[in-house]
C-alpha cells in the first residue's frame, strides 16, 4: 500500500495555518490544565513518600492504617524495646522512637473561627538521631518536660505568625515556638513536635503510645513481623515506613482520577474542535482525495494520512500546553505556593510523568477527533471527488 508523504500533510496545514492554530491553542489550554492538576497531585504524592526512610518500620496498633487511629497501652514498650531484631545506636541505645500524634488546629494564633488541620507529634530525643533527613532550620528543638513545640517549615510558611518565640493557649497550656525544622520537603514538615511526655499530659493519654518508630537489622524483618503476630502479650502489627507512607499516598490516586476526569470533560470540548476542524478541511479538499485515490493511494492510506494531520496538530499543542504549564507554573510561582489535602501541606511538583500525561492526553485528543473525518475522506467515491469544484 502506497504512503502518502507527511509533507503533503504540513504543507496543508501550512496552508489552513489560521484554522490549524486555534485548533492546536485550544488542544494546548486543555493539556496545561492536566498538567497542572497532575503536577498538584504529583507534589501530594512526593511529600507522602518522602517521609519513609528506608529501614524504618511503623508499629502501630493492630487493625489501624494510621498514627491517629492507634493506640498502644504502655506495658507492651518495654516488650517491643527488648526485641533482639532491633538495631542498636554507638551507645547501645535501641533505635526506637515511642510516639504520640494528636489533631491540632494550626491556626492556633488566629481567631477562634478558622481552623487549620495538621498534626502535633509528641516525641522522644530518640526521633531527632532516628530521622536523617530532620534539620534545624531555626531556633532549637523542644527541650522535655517544657510546654514548647517546633513548628514545621511548611507550617512556619503557612502561618507565619507562629515564629520562634510565639507563644499561644491551646489545650491545658500556653505554648511556646522555639524550633522550624525541615525534613527534604517531606509531610513531616506539615506537623508540630513537642516532648511525648508534655503532650501525654496534656491530652491525657499517659498510658499509652499512638505509635513506635524502629530501625531494624537488616534481614530481620519478616522474622520481626512474626514475633509480633506470635507473642500473645502483644496487639501491633509492623509495616516498613516506606509502605506506610506509600499507603498513605493512595489518596494521591484518588485525585489523579478526578484530574482525569477533569481532563475528559475538558478533553472532549476540544476534540470535538479538532473533528470540526478536520471535517472541514476534509470538505475543502474533497477534490485533492479523488487525485490521491487516482494516483492509486488506496482508502486506508487516505484514512491514515489524514488521521497523521490530527495528530500533528495534536502533538503540536500537547507541547505548547506544556510549555505554556511550566510557563505559568514559573510566573505564578505555584512550585512555592502552599495547598494542603487534611492535615498535609505541600507544593506543585513539575514532573517529567505530569509533562508526557500532557502529551498523551494531547494524542488521545487529536485521534478520536480526526478519526471520524479521516474515515469519511476515506470513503469518498472517486468519480464523485473529481467532479467538485
Amino acid at each position: 500500500m502506497a504512503v502518502i508523504p507527511i509533507t503533503y500533510n504540513l504543507r496543508s496545514l501550512m496552508v489552513r495555518r489560521t484554522t490549524s492554530l486555534m485548533t492546536a491553542l485550544g488542544i494546548a489550554l486543555v493539556v496545561m490544565v492536566v498538567v497542572i492538576l497532575l503536577s498538584f497531585v504529583s507534589g501530594l504524592r512526593q511529600s507522602l513518600e518522602l517521609a519513609g526512610e528506608p529501614g524504618h518500620w511503623i508499629i502501630l496498633s493492630r487493625g489501624t492504617v494510621s498514627e491517629g487511629e492507634s493506640y498502644i497501652p504502655r506495658e507492651q514498650s518495654d516488650i517491643l524495646r527488648s526485641r533482639p531484631e532491633i538495631a542498636t545506636d554507638a551507645s547501645g541505645a535501641a533505635l526506637f522512637s515511642p510516639e504520640m500524634v494528636v489533631p491540632f488546629n494550626a491556626a492556633a494564633n488566629r481567631p477562634a473561627i478558622q481552623f487549620r488541620p495538621a498534626s502535633l507529634r509528641g516525641v522522644s530525643p530518640a526521633a531527632y538521631r532516628m530521622r536523617r533527613g530532620l534539620k534545624l532550620v531555626a531556633g532549637r528543638w523542644p527541650a522535655q518536660g517544657r510546654d514548647e513545640m517546633a513548628i514545621g517549615e511548611k507550617q512556619a510558611a503557612r502561618f507565619p505568625e507562629l515564629g520562634v518565640g510565639t507563644t499561644f493557649k491551646y489545650g491545658r497550656r500556653t505554648w511556646t515556638i522555639v524550633g522550624v525544622f525541615a525534613d527534604r520537603g517531606s509531610a513531616l514538615e506539615s506537623e508540630f513536635w513537642t516532648d511525648i511526655d508534655v503532650l501525654q499530659q496534656d491530652a491525657r493519654f499517659e498510658n499509652g503510645y499512638s505509635s513506635f518508630h524502629v530501625v531494624l537489622k537488616p534481614g530481620t524483618e519478616e522474622e520481626f513481623r512474626n514475633a509480633l503476630t506470635e507473642d500473645a502479650r502483644l496487639t501491633v502489627d509492623a509495616i516498613s515506613e516506606k509502605d506506610f507512607f506509600a499507603e498513605q499516598a493512595k489518596v494521591a490516586d484518588r485525585l489523579r482520577g478526578l484530574v482525569l476526569i477533569v481532563g475528559l470533560i475538558v478533553g472532549t470540548g476540544a476534540a470535538f474542535g479538532g473533528m470540526n476542524t478536520m471535517y472541514a478541511a476534509v470538505a475543502r479538499r474533497t477534490r485533492e482525495v479523488g487525485v490521491l485515490r487516482t494516483l492509486g493511494f488506496g482508502r486506508g492510506s487516505v484514512l491514515t494520512s489524514f488521521l497523521i494531520e490530527s495528530v500533528i496538530l495534536a502533538i503540536a499543542g500537547g507541547v505548547v500546553g506544556d510549555l505554556l504549564a511550566i510557563s505559568l507554573g514559573f510566573a505564578a510561582g505555584l512550585n512555592h505556593r502552599l495547598m494542603s489535602v487534611g492535615a498535609v501541606v505541600f507544593s506543585s511538583a513539575f514532573s517529567v510523568s505530569a509533562l508526557v500525561g500532557g502529551i498523551v492526553a494531547a494524542l488521545l485528543i487529536g485521534i478520536v477527533g480526526g478519526l471520524m473525518p479521516a474515515w469519511r475522506a476515506s470513503r469518498l467515491p472517486i468519480l464523485e471527488s473529481l467532479r467538485e469544484a
